[in-house]
């Protein structure tokens, strides 16, 4: 069948307009009431409702489509909702009917339906929180644990002798299982490439604790703890081993490739389960690698963080902090008065003159300066001061980060604001940092929320956030 003969031509326009997400986020929103309706669909205005309720209590910029056609822009939320689900109709996610009582009455369509758990699922995924739908975030919570489960249930049920069955399965299976854990690496490589885009120590410290709660929490720690393969994976192995000595189960596995001759077919039945075999033995690796990205996006995050906080000490620091206020007075319509200010900071001298073929300057000779040597007796006499020792020092250990942590909870509570003040020097606000770390990593002891309340530091700004010691 070809795709093209069941998706609209415009199906996807509504996801490539300039209000693209505030028209996926109306979909996701009207699907999930849809899918509490009957089996025979549901009342469109009961959907339309909901959007305007969704609407009223969620932040969204919409841009006019069409000066010149009204219901292209909508005066209300009513409006808009109403014009989002003509539009889902004319390309083709939903489909209204008129019942004799003339009540119109919505579905999705089939691709609709299919589109729309997609994207729920990369919502889920990556970009929103979903805890007020609980069938939704429990999408990823379960996937490795049932996968895993799956394979080694169905491998090892002795009431069945249906193998050309129980392989599809245990085939499908592994490819969902690798198929997630695939995914779980592409997410992560989207962390770890999203460190250097930021430019904001609130947007990374954002991101890391986003980082924590949905990819380990929902997923790593999953995978190497509750769900850890090695817990199935010898009992699977054994079990597929002793599938390729049996003549009988290689033949009934191999009527599941019934395009293959038959005389070949046993062979490609040892094959089918060499390539499963191959499956989890090479997962330790591919997890492995997971973990050291893990590690990576953490210190790439506080290696971005660091040189954020401290850019004020150094000439590219202040160099940058030049080019923010050019912007910033840009955005606001004020570059003029930016640059008169800037042009006062600097000046160019041209004092030397330059050969018009070549700008080479050749290198002076080369003197020995005995000067620089430094006496024998001078060492001995050195007296390292301790800052200097502090200075080369590791500066911020796992100690360091718990015993500041320690020390600023307050009824088991601990405030970034209470800690990071406007005039807070630059060591103590990475101390802080490093305590949200701690936190995170010991998140049977500790728990983290960011808050809407800002921190305003002459160095940083990010958003307020509690460290709460669990009891």
């Amino acid at each position: 069948m070809d795709v093209f003969n069941v998706i609209p031509d415009n199906f996807f326009s509504l996801l490539s307009s300039k209000n693209k997400r505030v028209y996926a986020a109306l979909i996701i929103e009207a699907f999930k009431v849809y899918e509490t309706g009957s089996l025979l669909g549901i009342e469109k205005k009961i959907i339309t409702d909901e959007l305007v309720h969704y609407l009223e209590t969620n932040k969204y910029s919409y841009d006019v489509e069409d000066v010149n056609d009204e219901e292209a822009n909508p005066k209300s939320n009513r409006e808009l909702a109403n014009y989002v689900l003509r539009r889902m109709e004319e390309c083709g996610w939903i489909y209204v009917d008129i019942t004799n009582d003339y009540v119109e009455v919505l579905n999705f369509s089939d691709v609709g339906i299919i589109i729309t758990e997609a994207l729920m699922h990369v919502y889920n995924s990556n970009y929103v929180d979903h805890s007020d739908n609980e069938d939704i975030s429990n999408i990823d919570n379960k996937e490795y644990q049932g996968y895993i489960y799956t394979i080694y249930a169905l491998l090892n049920n002795m009431d069945s002798v249906d193998y050309a069955v129980i392989m599809q399965e245990v085939n499908r299976n592994t490819k969902l299982l690798l198929r997630s854990i695939r995914r779980l690496d592409a997410r992560l490589k989207n962390y770890i490439s999203g460190v250097l885009d930021q430019v904001e120590v609130k947007d990374l410290m954002e991101n890391l604790v986003s980082y924590r709660e949905n990819f380990v929490e929902q997923g790593y720690a999953k995978l190497k703890m509750s769900d850890n393969i090695n817990r199935y994976r010898l009992r699977i192995v054994s079990r597929l081993e002793e599938y390729e000595t049996s003549e009988l189960i290689l033949t009934a596995i191999g009527t599941n490739f019934p395009k293959v001759p038959e005389e070949k077919r046993m062979m490609m039945a040892i094959r089918n389960i060499d390539e499963i075999i191959d499956v989890f033995n090479s997962l330790d690796g591919l997890i492995t690698e997971i973990d050291e990205k893990s590690k990576t996006y953490v210190n790439s995050t506080i290696a971005r963080i660091k040189f954020l906080v401290s850019e004020d000490d150094n000439i590219i620091g202040k160099l940058n902090g030049l080019l923010k206020y050019v912007r910033k007075s840009n955005k606001e319509g004020h570059i003029d008065k930016a640059i008169s200010q800037i042009n006062g900071l600097y000046k160019l001298k041209n004092n030397r003159a330059i050969n018009e073929s070549s700008i080479y300057i050749p290198r002076g000779a080369y003197k020995h300066n005995y000067n620089l040597m430094l006496d024998d007796n001078v060492l001995f006499d050195f007296d390292i001061e301790s800052d200097f020792i502090k200075q080369y020092q590791t500066p911020y250990s796992e100690d360091i980060a718990k015993s500041f942590l320690y020390e600023h909870l307050k009824d088991d509570r601990f405030y970034g604001s209470d800690v990071i003040l406007y005039n807070t020097d630059k060591d103590t606000c990475m101390l802080a940092i490093y305590a949200i770390l701690y936190a995170l990593d010991n998140e049977k002891d500790f728990e983290v929320l960011v808050l809407d309340k800002k921190i305003e530091n002459i160095r940083l700004r990010m958003k307020d956030f509690l460290i709460r010691k669990k009891v």
